[in-house]
């Protein structure tokens, strides 16, 4: 069935700038969104640092030794026999963190011996670079890669570093790379690395390749919850000498392979700008001001000289930065009350502007008048030293029911769940106004999504067609409000709660005999047949046309259209008129280009859309994006089930259609 619904546009009622910083996303360091997201590197615990095995079964016994007992995970033995070899993960002689990887030969059997890690997929003709640190002494180490070798004679006896270039022999997604030596001796361990020889200063180029193609005007890194025990300085210098640290909000073992300055370098590939969270959990003003020198400090400040030491002489140059994340929350490393966040704001905010008084500074903030009246008491307190507050919202949030809804409920509920967001971040500035003596604060609105069924470890959610309509209604709301939102960016990137996706996927273990503060979740890519590769989920193909497609105000955009009513899904509650078309106008004054951004809400029926308040001068674009039900979406072998469609809308025609379940852009010349 086609309905008809009624557009009027006013390019004269400007309703706000469209900020440069409304498109953007979240970059956290969790489950497989960065380490098996867009880092290369495909060793896990590839500095030695974790645990090993103790004993066979469940518990210990005078019988149940391990054998490869010194072996750190997932690390295996290779010929374990504890009457010819000892494996030590030795916590004296190491290179990076506290530990290695020792193996000593005892007595000689005549039988190689060392340590292996399974489960790479590694593709035929690809070629994969190789790093070893090592010591001996005076051992000879015979490392093999899914049966291609390498001898590395007289490893001396201080650390060194060993490269190759392998070039594999097959397709193989469980191939083995393994480390040996025979004979009577020692050698350590301190640190391997694998990555494809391809990679872009050690990021994947298909995954570059893919964001690319939306083109986030900023990213937030890194955290999130992980900023709050983040300590940026483990994250600098040479990546092989970086301790591995168990960070405490996700259980993961974060080896600081990916730090500040490889951020960098991802955004300048990605050509959009850096945005930083600083650590207000557990860090303190002074490490905070210390980061804002390494980033921006000039090469002879102490630690811009640190930055130009490590290969960046020029300053990183970021301006905006969050000051702590989320401390209302008993989740967070640090949690305190609103008053205390506070007085900590303003002693971050001073010492970070002793350095660089140009900073801007974002604040925490929370949805409307939570958790003791946090906005309203932070708000009163900061006063002029907040250059916005930050706002996170999770619609729906079925991601703890005990049994799924009902699939079609859940559609349905992401189509409708942007109208409780707008109104929820009216309420939110309503809030803040009241509370800011006349002073209008903006709203970093900084994480935003659906939380249906993304569950750790790994918090991969079932991302549809249903929800890139919920972003094409949520960015239609924050265009309603962009006078006061000014900034936006989706939570997250890369696999978790993410519009990317990325092969091939880990499958998780929990590694719980260390005890509390040494149990942690490892990846491996077992069992996984899908290749390498990088597929855009449905949320991206609508982000790449609003980011794309837009102009530099927000104007008016009035909406006559039919109405439905909603149930309450989740924390989403019910609605008795729902608006089936919902819609946002951008408008660039000096091409006079409009962008009309439109959602139909309808799960069964179309639209035919009517134009008023404007004279087209020439045929428009229109971009669909859409799949065959609300709950399509793209997979590793199916990544096209949505896509985006060009239409043309011919001159002379004075209406045009949107397709059930669809988020279209209009591209309007007057």
């Amino acid at each position: 069935m086609l309905i008809d619904s009624t557009i009027t546009l006013d390019v004269e009622k400007a309703l706000g700038t469209v900020q440069n910083h409304l498109y953007g996303a979240n970059l956290e360091h969790y489950a497989q969104s960065i380490y098996g997201g867009n880092w290369s590197e495909m060793l896990q615990d590839r500095k030695f640092s974790g645990q090993d095995n103790m004993f066979i079964g469940l518990q210990e016994g005078l019988n149940h030794e391990y054998p490869g007992f010194g072996v750190v995970r997932p690390w295996l033995p290779i010929n374990p026999n504890p009457a010819h070899v000892r494996f030590v993960h030795d916590n004296t002689t190491y290179y990076s963190g506290r530990q290695s990887q020792r193996v000593v030969i005892e007595r000689d059997d005549e039988l190689p011996h060392g340590i292996f890690q399974g489960d790479l997929f590694l593709q035929k003709g690809k070629k994969y670079d190789l790093t070893l640190v090592l010591r001996g002494p005076n051992k000879c180490v015979e490392v093999q890669l899914d049966g291609v070798v390498w001898v590395i004679q007289n490893i001396p006896a201080d650390w060194k570093t060993f490269k190759t270039t392998v070039v594999a022999p097959r397709d193989n997604c469980a191939s083995e790379l393994s480390i040996t030596i025979s004979g009577v001796g020692s050698i350590w361990i301190g640190s391997a690395s694998l990555m494809p020889s391809d990679n872009i200063k050690g990021h994947r180029p298909d995954v570059i390749q893919a964001i690319s193609e939306w083109g986030p005007t900023f990213l937030r890194w890194p955290g999130g919850n992980f900023v709050s025990a983040y300590h940026w300085m483990d994250g600098i210098g040479p990546r092989d000498k970086r301790p591995t640290r168990l960070d405490p909000a996700f259980s993961l073992l974060e080896s600081n392979d990916v730090g500040t300055d490889e951020f960098m370098e991802l955004c300048q590939l990605l050509d959009t700008e850096p945005v930083l969270t600083v650590n207000m959990g557990n860090g303190t003003p002074s490490e905070a001001a210390a980061w804002v020198e390494y980033c921006n400090g000039s090469a002879d400040t102490k630690y811009g000289s640190m930055r130009k030491e490590n290969g960046h002489p020029n300053p990183h140059n970021v301006r905006t930065w969050f000051v702590g994340n989320e401390l209302f929350g008993n989740w967070q490393v640090g949690h305190i009350d609103p008053e205390t966040y506070a007085q900590k704001y303003v002693e971050f905010a001073e010492a970070m502007r002793a350095v660089d008084p140009d900073l801007y500074l974002i604040g925490v903030g929370v949805p409307i008048s939570l958790y003791g009246r946090w906005n309203e008491l932070v708000v009163k307190s900061c006063g002029t030293m907040l250059n916005a507050l930050s706002v996170h919202y999770y619609s729906i949030r079925t991601e703890m029911m005990k049994s799924a809804p009902n699939k079609g409920d859940v559609c349905q509920a992401k189509t409708v769940c942007s109208i409780e967001v707008e109104s929820m971040l009216s309420d939110t500035i309503q809030i803040i106004d009241e509370a800011a003596d006349g002073r209008e604060i903006p709203i970093a609105f900084d994480e935003w999504n659906t939380y249906v069924d993304a569950k750790g470890p790994d918090f991969i959610g079932t991302y549809d067609l249903s929800d890139a309509i919920y972003l094409g209604g949520l960015m239609n709301a924050v265009l309603r409000l962009s006078n006061r939102i000014h900034l936006s960016c989706i939570y997250n990137l890369i696999n978790a709660m993410a519009p990317y996706r990325v092969a091939p996927t880990y499958q998780w273990e929990l590694q719980t005999d260390g005890g509390p503060e040494n149990t942690y979740w490892l990846g491996s890519t077992a069992n996984s047949d899908v290749a390498p590769m990088t597929w855009k989920m449905p949320q991206a193909l609508v982000l790449e046309l609003i980011t794309q497609y837009r102009g530099t105000v927000a104007i008016s955009c009035e909406v006559e259209t039919s109405t439905f009513s909603s149930i309450a899904t989740g924390t989403l509650p019910a609605y008795k008129e729902v608006p089936t078309i919902d819609a946002g106008a951008t408008y660039n004054p000096t091409d006079k280009i409009i962008y009309l951004s439109i959602v139909n809400r309808s799960l069964e029926n179309s639209m035919l859309i009517s134009l008023k308040g404007i004279n087209r001068i020439s045929e428009s674009a229109i971009y669909i994006v859409t799949g065959e039900s609300p709950d399509a979406t793209n997979t590793a072998e199916n990544p096209h089930n949505v896509r985006t469609t060009k239409h043309k809308w011919p001159i002379d025609s004075s209406t045009f259609s949107i397709p059930r379940h669809s988020f279209a852009m209009i591209v309007i010349s007057v």
